[in-house]
């Protein structure tokens, strides 16, 4: 019961602030409600390019901790998830060559957002956690990616920040290459949502 408490609290405890967001509108708002199964659905995505770095705010149907664990606190992985894909110098013509009227075409980036459950490790003292991971990938043309950067909310609070029902990430501009108009892309089973990050 102890343990339970302290993943509970944990979970629930927020991050640091990566940027403020103030009345800002959505990048990419998609008409997903609150959701009724397990998974949860991305609703709105913020972005700015803030000091060189790609800032995004990924906001959820729901509060991030409950689809980190299980109502027993177990930590649980399969449940958030996101990947944005991002024109980092806002050109349809270059980047990854996708079908026409595929909001992926054009991009540069891919940014993962998703979940690792780690078991218990009593002789390391180590508890059960759920680790909200981002992965950046650079695309080539036909849409092979390639591993630029990976890290978590653990390993850096600074870059990766739970607050309530979103996620916060700085992606660092020596990862990322972006202009102020960067266009953001995301698909959501059938359909696609884009959108251009403001000044």
């Amino acid at each position: 019961m102890k343990t339970l408490l302290l993943v509970l609290l944990v979970a629930q405890a927020p991050g640091r602030p990566l940027f403020y967001w103030g009345a800002r509108p959505a990048t990419i708002a998609t008409r997903a409600a609150a959701g009724e199964g397990n998974a949860a659905r991305v609703t709105e995505i913020h972005g700015i390019v803030d000091g060189g770095d790609l800032v995004l705010r990924v906001s959820f149907d729901r509060a991030v901790g409950d689809a980190l664990h299980l109502p027993s606190g177990a930590p649980v992985s399969g449940r958030l998830r996101a990947a944005l894909y991002v024109d980092g110098d806002a050109n349809r013509s270059t980047g990854w060559v996708a079908e026409p009227g595929d909001p992926r075409a054009g991009a540069d980036y891919r940014i993962d957002l998703g979940v690792l459950a780690l078991g218990a490790d009593p002789d390391e003292g180590i508890e059960a956690q759920a680790l909200v991971t981002v992965s950046a990938f650079a695309l080539t043309s036909n849409g092979r990616q390639r591993v630029l950067w990976r890290t978590d909310h653990a390993a850096s609070p600074d870059q990766v920040s739970i607050r309530g029902d979103a996620v916060e990430m700085r992606i660092p501009r020596d990862v990322v290459s972006v202009v102020l108009r960067t266009r953001l892309a995301l698909v959501v089973g059938e359909e696609g949502f884009e959108g251009f990050l403001g000044p």
